[in-house]
């Protein structure tokens, strides 16, 4: 049986564009009936006015789509101006169009991306909607800002270690309402009585402890660094409040695609946005629950050779979304009476902690792809949920059956006992 390969044109018209932070080199690639390819170059500036002269130039050849590779941030701004202009724009992943050592300059690589784009050689990129090209910008820069923030927290308990202050190993929270009046406190200066005296009674348990751990004292300097860490971290929390509102802003139409996610064991209203904002608008963008773990980098890698599997590493993919989902493993790992807590354990016995923690994150994305998919409500195989309900309810039943002197037991009305 003899196969047949062919090439197929699939725009006539065709273009490759190499960009770089200050330089755009472009090619055009005119297909011709019976003859061969027309190739025409150009060379561009990246500022506004270079992207307005590229524009023009492409839509003076008549071009119907163009080639770009994903380096960076570079290649947002020619996006948008080929989208703008009505011209097709595809992102081709930089690793699957590299070229040889050796043979590689901006003229070669852009004139190979126009091949790309003309044949349509290479899959590309998922890109999502405006919209949502600007709120990724938000959401991982809000998570930053957190990574900023348990910075802050550390250099704040480092700070009362070396005094001798360690408060932070009595309290379970040295950032919740008691610790930061005792920081408050140590910051002003205030008398050990004093700062004792302010705490809630939740407390009570450990005065004497804290009593003890407030004898030392803070030097200037230590004050100092303290009251600059401690104004930092409240800076932080009031960035992460504007970052969520303009967040919540921005997802107010997916409030019910929100609320499902959040019916998933380990996943918060925080990590919610962030997922749906990494996966688009568009579930079914991906073509299977598999294509969508292979974009996050969650699934296996295949590495086979002469017939033997090696290390099937997994891929890198959207990193922010595979960090939030590993995050979201973790707290699923330890909430009780859910499939993911015996997933996991079972998983750590034979692979360790953090290989199984990736694949409860593996486990969880295809959970979350069913759920959006199908816009149902997660339900737990392993939660008996009419029994949760009864339990819960139970009693507020049992109070008014007897309010209205039915027995709980039969059911039956009680008969009103003779004068």
């Amino acid at each position: 049986m003899v196969l047949t390969d062919t090439m197929n044109v699939i725009h006539p018209r065709a273009a490759g564009l190499d960009v770089h932070k200050m330089q755009i080199t472009a090619t055009v690639r005119l297909a011709r009936a019976g003859a061969e390819a027309e190739v025409i170059t150009g060379q561009f500036s990246a500022l506004p006015s270079g992207l307005e002269a590229l524009v023009d130039w492409l839509l003076g050849h008549q071009v119907s789509a163009a080639v770009l590779e994903a380096t960076g941030i570079y290649w947002e701004a020619p996006w948008q101006a080929l989208e703008h202009a009505g011209i097709e724009p595809i992102l081709v992943h930089a690793q699957h169009v590299k070229q040889i050592k050796g043979r590689k300059t901006d003229i070669a690589d852009s004139v190979w991306l126009a091949r790309i784009c003309q044949f349509a050689l290479c899959t590309p990129s998922l890109v999502p909607p405006a919209q949502f090209r600007t709120l990724r910008k938000v959401s991982r820069m809000r998570r930053q800002v957190v990574r900023e923030r348990a910075r802050m927290r550390n250099r704040i308990h480092k700070v009362l270690d070396a005094a001798g202050i360690r408060v932070g190993g009595i309290l379970s929270d040295l950032f919740g309402a008691n610790g930061m009046r005792i920081l408050e406190g140590l910051v002003a200066g205030a008398p050990r009585k004093v700062i004792l005296a302010s705490l809630s009674h939740h407390v009570r348990a450990r005065l004497e402890a804290l009593c003890d751990a407030l004898t030392a004292r803070l030097d200037e300097h230590s004050r100092f660094l303290l009251h600059d860490q401690l104004r930092a971290f409240h800076h932080s929390t009031e960035r992460l409040a504007h970052y969520d509102a303009l967040l919540s802003e921005g997802l107010s139409e997916f409030t019910d695609t929100l609320a499902l996610l959040q019916t998933i064991p380990g996943i918060d209203a925080a990590s919610a946005r962030a997922i749906v904002i990494e996966l688009g608008p568009d579930i079914n963008a991906f073509a299977s629950h598999r294509h969508c773990a292979a974009w996050a980098g969650l699934c296996p890698g295949n590495n086979e050779s002469a017939g033997k599997r090696r290390c099937g590493r997994t891929r890198r993919g959207n990193t922010t979304l595979r960090e939030v989902l590993i995050e979201c493993a973790h707290g699923a790992a330890r909430t009780r009476d859910c499939q993911f807590q015996g997933y996991h354990k079972a998983l750590t016995v034979r692979r360790g902690y953090k290989r199984a923690t990736v694949a409860t994150a593996h486990k969880m994305l295809r959970v979350i792809f069913r759920v959006l998919q199908s816009a149902t409500p997660y339900r737990d195989p392993h939660t008996d949920y009419e029994a949760m309900m009864v339990k819960r309810n139970a009693p507020r039943w049992i109070a008014m059956l007897k309010k209205h002197d039915i027995d709980p037991t039969t059911g039956a009305a009680r008969m009103p006992v003779a004068a």
